[in-house]
């Protein structure tokens, strides 16, 4: 993140809790299940009688080997995740008419089911056009080109997609909760996608799946792009990129993108999608393209449907976005501190329920993927659907699944008073909002915007009056960095009835060997201080130090509380989930899995955790440590004949390039366009020779199974190379491919063995393609270059017995 020049002078921001209106929703949502009904308030959720805070995480049971689903979905869990969301691809299931296959990778039932035990709920996108950068947004050839009118009320296209739908109910009877069935995982059912002017045929198709035996307390379809919403009948759900593939080559960084780092009440974004809307608007009315993005671009008369605006329904997203995938003229490189800053910002406009899309990346199934040459305006990779996700095609954790995994833990913490809270905003710069009711809330605060257009530093102090109370945070004006993101809880009630604000961000609260814990974490490398007011009425001002490692004599007892302020990389490596019936908290830096035990993926050597409280049993090879003063335990986790290091590989040069691709336009944006499969005869050829594949037991299908399970191996090739466009052939087969945007290529081998064959065109300095600013200069110094090859193991290991 670029850093600018300091701030200027010290700026006092007052900011007053403001009113909400908890009633419920004119939405005809909701359930009566005893004990555990969902309610759609105008503010927020409800369930059981208390605000509910979701986070939905998008990841594809089809574009993943289901061999790996329990794992992942665990994973997902792991990381603060409550709800995966996926689509059901209707191409992939019915290539053909007749016969629907619901098999290996399709066997959708079998995914919802895995969901629901490994604690997941499921957010269910049926269709039956999704998009998700797939030929025909989903639809089979036969009914792409059938003699319909395609997404509309057409009684000849509802003939067609009627049994799909009722097929689905059928696969997945028993399935969807309601009142008789209560804990059903499907809790939330999206129809259709980016459908902006047809709110008829949405309660169509709501009607037809219910119709079918589909149940849910919630009904969601996608409000971004102006989209018209039958009146009453659909939670509107939204989205939040940092950049997008879909904008031209020489837009640089568009300015609809910057809104989604402010905090504000703006929920739509016009951005999104707009260039499928202009090539739709363009071929249904034989526009010029200047006047279909005009369309595009208009926000629809809201006619029937809700205004967002009036606050008469909670803000809810289904596609903040994870990361960002490639097409070929545009090549986004996102990194991960502008995904957790947007989800910060949604959290500090007033969302009550955050859905990234994709939290777990993917593979797509081949001949299926968005291009030109099948009307899109864009070309995509033929396999690689990674999206830079939070957790990658292969359930590789990146760092953003970690800086948002704090944010889970804090929303769900918080969710009692955070959800009903509705945002206050300072005016313009620099952006703050209190969420605070009149006793006790929390305040947002950011100097973060991606590195294309940062943010300066500013020297602040922060005057917040909830109600009858005025808290004055920090003491004194403090200068927070460009690039700082951050949450700080204010007027926070303690077990005696005391109350804490703090200058550092909460992040969960625990009862630990029966002592009520509150973890915090430094943010923005300020001074930690924390201001408790007593019940005596008195104000102490506290400040505290972070730490590495908590221990006994490091923490701060105040209000019949302990309070643990990590320091931020420490923070990072911070897990919560049950092991054994009993809360723990697990500071790691491998993939920690929650599974009734405990589990973790040990990569290239051994592994040392810490829990809190201590284990109390410990799996074989597990070593406990000699550690400080803890309040838990230490341990070591080994990887039998690991040395601490990735295995290097030899990349052969077979043959050099002959040239670069032929420049190409195409699609109905007329934009560049990939290589064809013939341009691949001017790549240069490589070679590298894979290591025998180990034996590897089966992925158990039920936490019995997985309780005597051998060990999961994984294998990625991560290859360092400069270049535009890279294709992976093993036995003649494409396993993998990328357009280059200056991340590695990392290539899924697990089970693999022999040659890899790769074939790499070099990248051309004339070129239009648009790639961060930040990465061009090393392409056109070098244009076709392999630096290294690495192949990186990692087990997945039980830590209890």
């Amino acid at each position: 993140m670029a850093q600018l020049s300091t701030s200027g002078a010290p700026r006092r921001i007052r900011l007053t809790s403001a009113p909400a209106d908890p009633s419920v929703s004119a939405l005809r949502l909701g359930d009566s299940v005893p004990g555990d009904a969902v309610v759609v308030r105008r503010t927020h959720l409800e369930r059981g009688g208390r605000p509910w805070f979701p986070v939905a995480g998008e990841y594809h049971y089809s574009r993943t080997d289901p061999a790996r689903w329990r794992e992942d979905l665990a994973a997902l869990r792991s990381n603060g995740v409550t709800l995966v969301s996926t689509y059901a691809i209707w191409i992939l299931h019915q290539p053909t008419p007749g016969a629907i296959d619901w098999s290996g990778a399709l066997d959708l039932r079998r995914f919802v089911e895995t969901a629901r035990e490994v604690g997941l709920e499921v957010v269910l996108r049926i269709g039956p056009w999704v998009h998700g950068e797939t030929r025909n947004g989903g639809f089979p050839d036969w009914v792409q080109s059938a003699d319909v009118e395609l997404r509309t009320d057409d009684p000849a296209y509802l003939e067609l997609v009627t049994p799909w739908i009722g097929a689905m109910a059928d696969e997945l009877r028993g399935l969807f909760r309601s009142a008789e069935t209560p804990d059903a995982p499907i809790i939330a059912i999206q129809v259709e996608n980016e459908l902006y002017d047809q709110p008829g045929h949405l309660s169509t198709l709501r009607r037809v799946a219910e119709e079918a035996g589909m149940s849910a307390p919630l009904w969601t379809a996608t409000g971004w792009g102006g989209a018209e919403l039958p009146p009453d009948e659909f939670l509107p759900v939204y989205a939040g990129y940092v950049d997008g593939f879909w904008e031209d080559s020489d837009a640089g960084w568009p300015a609809n993108y910057a809104m989604h780092f402010r905090f504000s009440d703006e929920r739509d974004d016009l951005g999104v999608g707009a260039d499928v809307r202009a090539a739709s608007a363009a071929g249904a009315a034989g526009e010029t393209d200047a006047d279909a993005d005009a369309d595009a671009n208009a926000v629809a008369d809201p006619g029937t449907g809700i205004d967002p605006g009036t606050g008469a329904v909670p803000y809810a997203t289904c596609e903040l976005g994870g990361g960002m995938p490639v097409a070929y003229h545009r090549r986004p490189h996102v990194d991960p501190e502008d995904v957790a800053a947007v989800a910060l910002a949604k959290l500090a406009s007033g969302s009550v329920f955050q859905g990234y899309y994709m939290y777990h990346g993917g593979v797509q199934v081949p001949g299926t993927q968005e291009s030109q040459a099948t009307g899109y305006p864009n070309d995509l990779p033929l396999r690689d659907y990674d999206f830079a996700a939070p957790l990658g095609s292969f359930g590789q954790r990146r760092r953003h699944a970690d800086l948002l995994r704090l944010q889970h833990l804090f929303a769900q913490t918080a969710a009692d008073v955070l959800a009903p809270a509705v945002p206050s905003f300072a005016e313009g710069e620099p952006r703050a909002s209190l969420r605070a009711d009149e006793e006790q809330g929390f305040l947002f605060f950011s100097t973060y915007q991606p590195a294309v257009a940062p943010l300066p530093a500013e020297t602040v102090q922060f005057e917040l009056t909830l109600g009858e109370h005025t808290v004055v945070v920090p003491s004194e004006a403090a200068e927070v960095p460009s690039g700082a993101s951050f949450v700080w809880p204010v007027r926070r009630l303690l077990p005696d009835g005391s109350r804490f604000s703090a200058t550092a961000q909460l992040v969960t609260e625990l009862e630990l060997d029966g002592v009520p814990t509150v973890v915090l974490v430094q943010t923005a490398g300020l001074p930690v201080e924390v201001v408790h007011e007593t019940v005596a009425g008195r104000t102490d001002h506290h400040p505290v130090h972070p730490v590495a490692v908590p221990t006994v004599g490091n923490g701060l007892e105040l209000g019949g509380a302990r309070m643990i302020v990590l320091d931020a990389a420490t923070a990072e490596t911070l897990w919560r989930g049950e092991v054994d019936g009993v809360e723990h908290l697990v500071f790691s830096a491998a993939d920690v899995g929650f599974d009734g035990g405990l589990s973790i993926r040990v990569a290239d050597g051994p592994q040392t955790l810490t829990t809190i409280p201590a284990l109390s049993r410990l799996g074989a090879g597990v070593q406990q440590l000699e550690g400080p003063d803890g309040l838990g335990g230490v341990y070591r986790v080994g990887l039998d004949g690991a040395d601490g290091t990735a295995d290097e590989v030899v990349v052969e040069l077979v043959s050099e390039a002959r040239g670069t691709a032929p420049v190409r336009h195409g699609g109905s944006g007329g934009r560049l366009s990939a290589p064809l499969d013939e341009d691949f005869a001017l790549a240069a050829r490589y070679r590298l020779r894979l290591p025998e594949a180990p034996e590897t037991a089966e992925t158990p299908e039920t936490p019995e199974a997985a309780e005597g399970a051998g060990p999961r191996d994984r294998v990625i090739l991560d290859l360092d190379w400069v270049g535009d466009v890279g294709r992976a052939h093993h036995d003649g087969l494409l396993v993998s491919d990328q357009f280059w945007s200056g991340r590695s290529w990392e290539i899924d081998v697990t089970g693999l063995s022999g040659e890899l064959e790769l074939a790499l065109l070099p990248w051309s300095p004339d070129s239009a393609v648009h790639l961060d600013a930040r990465v061009r200069p090393l392409a056109d110094r070098e244009r076709l270059a392999v630096h290294g090859a690495r192949l990186h193991r990692s087990r997945l290991v039980r830590v209890t017995a």
